[in-house]
């Protein structure tokens, strides 16, 4: 009765700061470190209370582990400059929070990794809408390529799966301008170049910059429900494979 109890309060906490963030992150695009501070205060104690109840060795270590690996990894993205510091930041949290859980649908109970590919993984929908919403454009005969005629076919195609054109675009809040104009209109995808800032005129293409801790706090709460989004693609690989 008290592991239960223990688990859903951890599972709250994680849930209710990744939330609150997620929620900071979109409005604000920051994140008070203080949030961070107090719910890593709680996470680290709910877990040596978990341990100190259930004490083992093997738990320890897989606990360590749990929270040197998952966080490791998502503070060495965060360095490499492939996401924001909330981003590495909400990892901890799950890891110290809750470092194992697994559920039926799970490769692993690390639950900060799990996490992890989980919403990387369900960041690929955007894309995915991004690319369904662009072909409408084109069945319907917009020409969302003026402008851009000479650009090669690869890069329409990486158009359309990151981006939309606006034809009220000024002001905009939280969009990456995805292009640029020296002379001639060209794409823009670096992916460190792009800069958050004020669009100043109409009809251009742009990307929405959602933050991935939205994608994160997605992939915790699939993770807690559902389980481990690989699991399930290499478990219908295998099917697929042995027909």
């Amino acid at each position: 009765m008290l592991h239960e109890s223990l688990l859903f309060i951890r599972i709250s906490l994680i849930s209710g700061t990744l939330l609150y963030t997620s929620y900071l992150d979109w409005k604000y695009r920051e994140v008070d470190d203080k949030v961070w501070i107090i719910s890593g205060v709680l996470a680290v104690a709910l877990m040596v209370f978990d341990l100190a109840y259930g004490w083992s060795m093997d738990k320890l270590f897989l606990s360590m582990l749990s929270v040197g690996f998952s966080s490791g990894l998502a503070f060495g993205f965060y360095f490499l400059g492939l996401y924001g510091g909330a981003d590495a930041k909400s990892i901890l949290i799950i890891s110290l929070g809750l470092p194992l859980y697994q559920p039926e649908r799970s490769l692993h109970p690390f639950t900060g990794l799990a996490t992890l590919t989980n919403g990387l993984i369900l960041s690929l929908i955007l894309p995915l809408i991004l690319l369904i919403y662009n072909l409408t454009q084109v069945i319907k005969k917009r020409d969302i390529f003026e402008g851009f005629h000479h650009e090669s076919i690869v890069r329409k195609f990486l158009a359309l799966i990151f981006g939309v054109r606006l034809k009220n675009a000024r002001n905009r809040r939280f969009w990456f301008l995805m292009e640029e104009a020296n002379h001639i209109r060209r794409f823009k995808f670096g992916l460190f170049s792009l800069e958050l800032s004020e669009i100043d005129r109409d009809d251009v293409w742009v990307t929405p910059g959602i933050p991935l801790l939205i994608f994160i706090t997605a992939g915790f709460l699939y993770y807690i429900l559902l389980g481990d989004i690989t699991y399930t693609f290499f478990k219908t690989l295998f099917h697929i494979l042995t027909l």
